[in-house]
């Protein structure tokens, strides 16, 4: 495996954490309300604003972790590409590293949207 991909991939997994990190910080604050382009957007969440904001209040702790992960794998991963590109190196956790990263990220995104998704729908019903 090309270490320089490891790096590469772990960059790109940094980057997906920023862009995490930030939507969740924006719809924490209320700067981001509903909306058709950024946020946890499913039918229950974009019901009402009510639904919204409790879609995404419920979310945050599993969001925050969401992007901690993709932080923490990132580095991890451009450290492994770039000492195994330094060492002049081949090695297969080059590439597995930053791929578990990624199924971690996305498996934690979809918690944080099922999560959010369930508080969304109890916030809409009357007695929720």
């Amino acid at each position: 495996m090309d270490p320089v991909a490891g790096f590469t991939f772990g960059v790109g997994l940094m980057t997906l954490g920023v862009m995490i990190h930030y939507v969740k910080s924006r719809v924490a604050s209320g700067s981001i309300e509903r909306n058709s382009t950024m946020g946890i957007r499913t039918k229950a969440t974009m019901s009402s604003d009510r639904a919204w904001q409790a879609g995404h209040a419920s979310a945050t702790p599993m969001l925050t972790a969401t992007f901690l992960t993709a932080y923490a794998m990132g580095a991890v991963s451009s450290a492994l590409g770039l000492a195994f590109t330094l060492g002049d190196v081949r090695n297969a956790a080059v590439i597995i590293v930053p791929s578990a990263g990624l199924v971690a990220v996305l498996a934690l995104l979809t918690a944080a949207a099922i999560k959010a998704n369930s508080a969304a729908r109890a916030a809409g019903h009357p007695g929720g």
